[in-house]
């Protein structure tokens, strides 16, 4: 896991509550929200925390189709973790707005509303040892490698997702994210989302998340302190019919880089394979300012359609106050020549406020 350093509110930037356990000493594996106060209970008594985060703001397109329009990131989420000595649990959720165009189609960027989603995406409980060993059974949570899916991208926002399984429905878990050794592996069975069967309603949209269809997998990752400010990551993943994706990475404390291929062949969630790398860099000009770039470039070489390359610039910054309470971000995306997605390119802009 990434060594948090002066860098940390960027690097720790939308993390899942997954990496948020009543622990400690966790080194935290990805970017995530400012910490939340610490949560200490002793073998007699209960203890309980509620923290959350609320962004507002969004993305505007700068050319392409949606040249001008804007696709909303407006969301609230929350949680309530408890601890009784070693044992620990989560229950959290978000809510965001679904944005319309006028013809009423949700999930496209323009310039209406049609409602507010929401609903409960961590959900679990587990068991750490004194030495910081911990076994997580879930409900709704992430895998090991959704955990760390930015690491060692320090931009806000844009950073290129790597193709790994994410938003688990039932998963076990086993992690030590504690001293210059951290690992953490995730087994999950078939998962199939049916909203249908779902305690409580939203809305119209409500039907939304019954597109994602997982099949089993099992993924981890190791990560080791070469130095004090220097991380080796490697990471893998197995899926039941849909291939295998491999990561490497090396992060300091203002430069960083990975690479990745998944081979996915399989079923046709995905019909062909994927080559990827990225680059970041950071800077601090002054106390909670941060200034980064990156550069991201997959190819795509698929089955049954022309393939594709992925090639885009970053240049971001990160503007944290009032003790961590605020933050200010703001992040750009510019395609390169060699990109044939025909992507708009964008520009980012959110104030983040955590309690």
């Amino acid at each position: 896991m990434v060594k948090i350093l002066s860098m940390a509110p960027l690097l720790t930037l939308f993390a899942p509550a997954g990496g948020l356990l009543a622990a400690e000493s966790v080194v935290p594996a990805a970017r995530q929200t400012p910490q939340p106060p610490s949560l200490t209970a002793d073998t007699s008594n209960t203890a309980f925390r509620f923290y959350g985060e609320m962004g507002l703001g969004g993305s505007v397109y700068l050319n392409g189709d949606d040249k001008h329009k804007y696709s909303d990131g407006t969301y609230i989420e929350g949680g309530l973790e408890v601890k009784h000595g070693n044992w620990f649990g989560l229950l959290y959720g978000e809510g965001w707005t679904v944005q319309a165009d006028n013809n009423g189609n949700a999930w496209v960027p323009d310039h209406s509303w049609g409602g507010f989603e929401g609903g409960i995406n961590r959900f679990y409980g587990g068991y750490r040892t004194d030495k910081g060993t911990e076994f997580i059974l879930s409900a709704r949570n992430d895998s090991s490698l959704d955990d760390l899916q930015w690491w060692g991208d320090f931009t806000p926002e844009y950073g290129y997702v790597i193709p790994n399984t994410r938003d688990l429905t039932y998963a076990a878990k086993i992690q030590n994210l504690t001293g210059k050794l951290r690992y953490s592996v995730t087994a999950a069975p078939e998962s199939r989302v049916d909203e249908s069967k779902a305690w409580l309603h939203f809305g119209k949209y409500d039907r939304y998340s019954d597109k994602y269809t997982y099949q089993a997998m099992i993924n981890g990752y190791l990560q080791y302190d070469i130095l004090d400010d220097l991380t080796m990551l490697s990471g893998l993943e197995v899926t039941d019919g849909t291939g295998l994706m491999y990561l490497l990475g090396l992060q300091g404390k203002h430069l960083a880089g990975r690479v990745w291929h998944h081979t996915g062949k399989g079923d046709g969630y995905n019909p062909g394979s994927e080559s990827g790398m990225m680059i970041s860099g950071m800077v601090e000009p002054a106390k909670g300012l941060y200034l980064s770039t990156a550069w991201s470039y997959a190819q795509h070489l698929l089955d049954n359609a022309e393939d594709q390359t992925t090639s885009y610039a970053q240049f971001g910054i990160w503007y944290e106050y009032f003790g961590g309470k605020l933050a200010t971000a703001l992040d750009s995306r510019f395609y390169l020549h060699n990109d044939t997605t025909n992507a708009s390119n964008s520009i980012f802009v959110m104030q983040y406020f955590y309690w």
